[in-house]
């Protein structure tokens, strides 16, 4: 039986750090949980990258899925340089997340990018990919030194 991967429950930009080598590290394991199955119960973390199932009190528990969720939601913020939900205040992007409406995917974005985000954003978690599954999207696959740049239709200021 393979174990149960640790869930973060906390990504966002500001808990990636990048060192001199280009090696990625997730930060701030303050709400990082060892869980048995789908047993995670808390809704701990940064609000406007939670998602649905972890907003919404009606639900009891979880696995992995919500941080699939709020990597959707980090990328969108590299991507756009802006976090998700920016537009409203806490309260009213909160209320939307428990609703299970999205924040907004830019038209900028390239096919693969925008596939990538939505396909981390599926309101129903049964629905959402693994983190292995997501490694053979083509938004991962042609990953290249001009990466983020790659994802852009046209220039943004």
């Amino acid at each position: 039986m393979l174990p149960v991967p640790p869930i973060c429950r906390d990504i966002k930009c500001a808990n990636i750090l990048v060192d001199a080598r280009s090696c990625v590290k997730l930060a701030d394991f303050g709400l990082a949980k060892v869980i048995k199955k789908n047993d995670a119960k808390s809704s701990k973390g940064s609000l406007r990258w939670m998602a649905p199932e972890v907003v919404n009190p009606k639900n009891k528990s979880y696995g992995s899925a919500p941080d699939i969720w709020s990597l959707g939601c980090t990328v969108l913020e590299m991507l756009t340089r802006r976090y998700p939900y920016s537009h409203l205040e806490e309260a009213p992007a909160v209320y939307k997340i428990g609703q299970g409406e999205l924040p907004l995917v830019p038209d900028f974005l390239s096919s693969d990018a925008r596939g990538f985000i939505l396909c981390c954003l599926q309101v129903d978690p049964n629905k959402r990919p693994s983190a292995a599954e997501l490694l053979g999207h083509p938004f991962v696959r042609n990953a290249s030194s001009g990466f983020a740049l790659a994802h852009f239709n046209n220039v943004q200021s």
